[in-house]
């Protein structure tokens, strides 16, 4: 296996346009039939981790869930590891939140969860949730949370009522030491806050970081040199898939001269760990 992309949206549902149209990704370039999205993953001798949750500024075609992809999982076990779900952070009771997130635990197809605290306009250090985080955290799977700069309501009046604080990476320090036994994936290097989230890395050992959202080329300075040395242990290989191209970010990796230890684990031994696969 040549990697393990541990950020995968399917391509087999709704489209960001806003996405699209940032990372310069011609529609007519990504597979939208599930049979086409596997073999993507399947000649790349790639095996990606699903996200179920579906974005709020994606208004048209068929939405996705967390049914679909861990469908999809079952369906193309060659392509797709696992899914991480998504659970409803705005719901009215959180108590029917955490016991579904209970539930979704005990399904084998479920190797961790995601959130997006921007577009789902929570803070993953408000109290409130704790009740969720007690049960995640028991439950042992890996918890990603978007962090940084997101493309989602880009360059739109009111950045479409997404607000860019609720990922400052500074609030994942607080859930780690809340929550010391849960695994918390930080999604993306936390531009414009990439120190900020350099510094929860190094103090926090339970507190791991993803590539997705850059060509290896592109991440930022701190970030890329921290991956090479003290945090290589901590560093997950993901593309944001469909919105950065699974080839060119495989490539963008061969070229920066990782040595081959350094490159296997990030591209598949540190998720493999991570996520129990």
């Amino acid at each position: 296996m040549r990697a393990i992309d541990v950020h995968v949206h399917p391509s087999t549902r709704g489209l960001d346009t806003h996405a699209c149209g940032y990372f310069r990704r011609n529609l007519a370039d990504i597979p939208r039939s599930a049979d086409q999205f596997a073999d993507l993953f399947i000649k790349q001798d790639v095996k990606a981790l699903l996200i179920g949750w579906h974005p709020s500024t994606v208004t048209e075609g068929a939405r996705n869930t967390n049914e679909h992809a861990i469908e999809l999982a079952a369906k193309f076990p060659d392509a797709f590891a696992g899914v991480l779900a998504s659970l409803d952070t705005g719901a009215a009771n959180l108590d029917e939140v955490a016991k579904y997130a209970g539930e979704l635990i005990k399904n084998p197809a479920v190797k961790g969860f995601k959130f997006h605290p921007p577009d789902q306009a929570f803070y993953p250090s408000d109290k409130k949730y704790y009740g969720i985080w007690e049960v995640l955290q028991a439950g042992g799977k890996p918890i990603m949370f978007h962090v940084g700069f997101t493309v989602l309501g880009a360059n739109t009046d009111g950045g479409s009522g997404i607000a860019l604080d609720y990922g400052r990476p500074i609030h994942l320090d607080t859930l780690a030491r809340d929550f010391p036994r849960m695994k918390i994936v930080a999604a993306h290097p936390g531009w414009p806050w990439e120190q900020e989230l350099i510094g929860v890395l190094t103090h926090k050992r339970n507190v791991y970081a993803d590539t997705s959202g850059y060509l290896a080329e592109q991440l930022p300075e701190i970030f890329l040199r921290s991956i090479r040395g003290r945090l290589q242990d901590k560093a997950l290989f993901g593309t944001d898939y469909p919105y950065v191209d699974l080839a060119a970010a495989l490539a963008s990796f061969d070229k920066q001269g990782f040595k081959d230890d350094l490159k296997e684990k990030i591209l598949c031994s540190n998720a493999k760990a991570l996520f129990q696969l």
